[in-house]
């Protein structure tokens, strides 16, 4: 009698998505926090980021306003792929009866975000390669420098 699986899997992906869309200047900021001085000793390299206000004005002044959802399609790959797929999975388990025995709702929960997880792992990495990714006199770490179109 719950949602179908194929509408858990929309339902989910829409959630991830949405939630994605909004959360994903903070994600790039972070990204750009975390990499800076990456693998070099303190007080040796320079600090383009210091804080969270002060990261997102730089980043929007290398990059454009535009530059605060750098990652974003490859964010909503892998939100729409790990959720979507983590809802589908969870459901699929309820309809065949395994959450019903002692223990099914955490093995079923278990399964469900570890298939998702690795569904959407790739996408993740490209992600976090197109947030980090700026002009070479603020890049932090090493730039990949994907190719975008569009």
């Amino acid at each position: 009698g719950g949602v179908p699986p194929a509408a858990d899997l929309v339902l989910g992906a829409t959630a991830g998505c949405l939630a994605c869309f909004i959360t994903n200047p903070l994600e790039v900021v972070k990204t750009r926090l975390q990499l800076q001085g990456e693998l070099q000793a303190p007080g040796t390299y320079p600090r383009p980021y210091r804080g969270v206000l002060r990261a997102a004005v730089a980043v929007c002044q290398a990059d454009g306003l535009w530059g605060l959802q750098k990652g974003l399609a490859a964010g909503l790959l892998y939100q729409g792929l790990m959720n979507g797929v983590r809802f589908y999975c969870y459901s699929l388990a309820e309809d065949v009866g395994w959450t019903g025995y002692p223990g099914g709702t955490v093995a079923a929960g278990a399964v469900a975000g570890a298939v998702g997880a690795i569904v959407g792992s790739p996408a993740y990495l490209v992600k976090t390669h197109l947030q980090a990714q700026t002009l070479s006199a603020m890049a932090v770490g090493h730039q990949h420098n994907h190719e975008v179109s569009g």
